[in-house]
């Protein structure tokens, strides 16, 4: 149990907070609307797992834009191959995100809180334990 709270937990947290790191511009670039508007065609459906995602080709409002083969993150599904849906392309190599109904940016903001309060916890604990060791 040692070895899992002052090994493992802090790496854990860590790489999930560098993960939430990482993908929190895009997702609240898209939440705000500040993205590039456009529409998604899903092409193909990935059940791998125990999830399912949307693959698909997106093409901005204007046409300027063209990406295919992207993910759409989770939000508003397509209900079947051919469908389209509303979606905002931010800087992301993998996603277009919907564009009203993305849940990524709370999802990401949880897992990014949750992750630095269990570093500052365990901060705390080594401090404690390195005092404990010098009295």
């Amino acid at each position: 149990m040692r070895f899992f709270w002052w090994v493992l937990v802090p790496v854990l947290a860590g790489l999930l907070l560098l993960a939430a790191w990482r993908e929190v511009v895009p997702a609240y670039t898209a939440r705000f609307g500040t993205g590039i508007p456009g529409t998604f065609t899903a092409t193909e459906r990935d059940c791998g797992g125990r999830t399912c995602s949307w693959r698909g080709d997106f093409v901005s409002d204007d046409g300027l834009v063209v990406r295919r083969g992207i993910g759409l993150a989770p939000g508003a599904e397509p209900t079947g191959v051919g469908d389209r849906v509303a979606a905002t392309a931010v800087d992301h190599r993998r996603n277009v995100y919907p564009r009203d109904d993305s849940t990524d940016w709370f999802l990401i903001t949880l897992l990014g809180t949750v992750s630095l309060v269990v570093l500052v916890v365990w901060g705390v604990g080594v401090v404690h334990a390195i005092r404990r060791s010098v009295r």
